[in-house]
C-alpha cells in the first residue's frame, strides 16, 4: 500500500520542494515550486492556509517554529516567517543566491538557512529586530540538519558540524573518503550522530556513543547490485528517522522508492511499494505513527515526468519500523541480508566505474567524465539561475591520463557522469629493460603491468632516483580501467 493520497480542490502546479510534521500535531506544512506554502489539516483533510511567497520566487524549503510559525527558504534568496493563524508575512533576511535550506533550533531559538551564496546564516529570534550572523564555508550548501545544539552542514563531500552556541568554527569535520556528492543530511535523534544520502545510491551513518568516545560508521547501498555486478546509481533524495524509536529511519529515492531500516542491526525492515514518482521529501508526524510522502518531479533528471505531484499519507505498522514480535522480526530480516545489500566500511569506493552528480554541484578540481574520458575540471561556468533551475554548466577540463583539453555544456540540474578516482602507493622495485616497473604491493605480492609515465620530468626524477640506489615510491591514479602513474616519493637511500 501506497498510503492515503491528499487531495486538493486545486493541485499543486510545481514540484514540491518539502514537507514537515507540525511539532505537536497532524498539520503538515508543504513549500513548492509554484511559491505557495501550504498547511494542509491530515487529520480533517483539509487545506488549513495557502499562501504565496512576497516575491513570488519558488519555495525551496520550510520548517515549523512551533504549531503557528513556519519559516521559508526561497528562490531568490529570502528568508520569510508566516504567522498561519492570521496569514500575516514577514520577512526576515535574505542570501545573495538561492537559499536552500531553512531550520529552526528550539534551544537557541535561531533561524538557520543555507545557499547557494556559500553562506550559513543565523537570527535570533528572541530578538525584536534580528540580526543577521553568517559563517561563508566557501562551498554551495545543499542540505543542513539541526539536532539539540548541533548543526550539521553538508558541503561537497563533507559534513561540518557545528555548535550553535558558538558557530565560528566546526566542532567536528568529517569528509568521505567515497569522494561522492552527498544530496541530504539527517541527524540521529537520541544521540550524536548523522546519516547522509549520497547521489550514487548510498547511505552513510556516523553515530557516536555517548558514553565513550567510540564511534561507529558505515555505508550501503539503498538497493543490492544486479546479477551482473551493476550497481543501482540512483540519488538518495530524503533521510528522516523515527522520532520514537532510536536507529530506525526510512529514505527515499529519485525513481520513487522509500525504505525503512534499522541502523543498529544494519537491516531492511520494509520496503514500500514503488512510488508514481521521485520520492521528493519525507516526514514523520510527532509520535512517527504516519509517514508523509512526497512524490514529485525534482528537476534533478532531463527525463522527468512533470505531472501534478502527490503527497501519501502512511501509517507505519509495527513491522515497518522495529515494533514487531519476535517472529514477524525475523521475517522482516530475513527480507534482506548483508550479502544482498553489501554494508560496507565507508572507505569503500562501490563496484561503478561511475557515479551520477548534478552538474551546478560539481565544481572546479572536482572530477567529470567527458566524451568517455576521466577528466579534471579546470574552469567552470554557470549562466544565471532560472526559477525552475534551468542554467547551463560550461566545464573545461583536462584529460587525467593524457592531458588532452575538454569542454561540455550541461544544464546546471542535469546529472553528468563522475569517475571514481583512486591513488594507491606502492614502493618500486625494478624498472625493466622495456620501461615496465615492478612494484611491491601491501599483501607483499608484486604488480609488474604498469609502464613509466610519459610525463618527461616524472620520467627523469624516477629513473634518476632509482639509478642512484634510492627507495622510491611512486603513487598510481586508477579511473575507468586506466591506471598510471602520477608521483613520486622519495624516501630516502637503500
Amino acid at each position: 500500500m501506497k498510503g492515503a493520497c491528499l487531495n486538493f480542490e486545486n493541485p499543486i502546479e510545481d514540484a514540491v520542494s518539502r514537507i514537515r510534521f507540525a511539532p505537536q500535531s497532524n498539520n503538515l506544512l508543504i513549500s513548492s515550486w509554484d511559491s505557495n506554502l501550504r498547511l494542509y489539516d491530515v487529520d480533517s483533510s483539509l487545506l488549513r492556509l495557502e499562501a504565496p511567497a512576497p516575491s513570488q520566487a519558488a519555495l525551496l524549503d520550510c520548517c515549523f517554529q512551533s504549531e503557528s510559525v513556519a519559516f521559508t527558504a526561497a528562490s531568490d534568496g529570502s528568508i520569510t516567517r508566516y504567522d498561519l493563524h492570521s496569514g500575516t508575512i514577514d520577512a526576515i533576511g535574505s542570501h545573495q543566491d538561492m537559499a536552500t535550506c531553512v531550520g529552526y533550533s528550539i534551544e537557541t531559538c535561531q533561524v538557520i538557512s543555507a545557499g547557494l551564496d556559500k553562506k550559513v546564516m543565523s537570527w535570533d529570534m528572541r530578538l525584536a529586530n534580528p540580526l543577521a550572523l553568517f559563517r561563508n564555508l566557501g562551498a554551495e550548501i545543499d542540505s543542513i540538519s539541526i539536532s539539540g545544539f548541533d548543526l550539521m552542514v553538508a558541503v561537497g563531500a563533507a559534513v561540518n558540524i557545528y555548535d550553535l552556541r558558538n558557530y565560528e568554527r566546526a566542532v567536528d569535520l568529517k569528509e568521505l573518503s567515497m569522494d561522492v556528492g552527498i544530496s541530504c543530511v539527517a541527524s540521529v535523534p537520541f544521540t550524536r550522530g548523522y546519516a547522509i544520502g549520497l547521489i550514487d545510491g548510498r547511505v552513510a551513518l556516523e553515530i557516536s556513543n555517548p558514553l565513550n568516545s567510540n564511534s561507529t560508521g558505515y555505508a550501503f547501498r539503498c538497493h543490492p547490485t544486479t546479477k551482473d555486478g551493476t550497481a543501482h546509481l540512483v540519488s538518495v533524495n530524503d533521510i528522516v528517522f523515527n522520532p520514537h524509536i532510536g536507529g530506525t529511519f526510512v529514505t527515499g529515492d529519485n525513481e520513487g522508492y522509500v525504505t525503512a531500516w534499522d541502523a543498529k542491526s544494519k537491516r531492511r525492515l520494509h520496503e514500500f511499494p514503488r512510488y508514481p514518482n521521485s520520492v521528493a521529501s519525507l516526514s514523520y508526524n510527532h509520535v512517527g505513527q504516519l509517514l508523509a510522502v512526497v512524490s514529485s518531479y525534482t528537476y534533478q533528471e532531463a527525463n522527468e515526468r512533470e505531472v501534478s505531484p502527490q503527497i501519501f499519507i502512511q501509517k507505519m505498522e509495527d513491522s515497518y519500523v522495529g515494533f514487531s514480535s519476535e517472529v514477524s522480526s525475523r521475517r522482516s530480516i530475513a527480507a534482506m541480508s548483508d550479502e544482498e545489500h553489501h554494508f560496507e566500511s565507508k572507505a569503500d569506493a562501490g563496484a561503478s566505474k561511475t557515479y551520477p552528480q548534478q552538474a551546478g554541484t560539481i565544481r572546479k578540481n572536482g572530477y567529470i567524465v567527458i566524451k568517455n574520458r576521466p577528466c579534471k575540471v579546470v574552469e567552470v561556468s554557470t549562466s544565471k539561475t532560472g526559477k525552475h533551475g534551468h542554467a547551463k554548466c560550461h566545464f573545461v577540463a583536462i584529460d587525467i591520463f593524457n592531458g588532452k583539453k575538454l569542454e561540455d555544456i550541461v544544464p546546471s540540474s542535469h546529472n553528468c557522469d563522475v569517475p571514481h578516482v583512486t591513488r594507491t602507493d606502492y614502493q618500486l622495485i625494478d624498472i625493466s629493460e622495456d620501461g615496465f616497473v615492478s612494484l611491491l604491493t601491501e599483501n607483499g605480492n608484486t604488480k609488474d603491468d604498469l609502464k613509466l609515465p610519459t610525463d618527461d620530468s616524472l620520467l627523469t626524477q624516477i629513473k634518476d632516483g632509482f639509478g642512484e640506489g634510492k627507495d622510491l615510491v611512486v603513487t598510481v591514479m586508477s579511473s575507468m580501467g586506466e591506471e598510471q602513474i602520477c608521483a613520486l616519493k622519495d624516501i630516502g637511500p637503500k
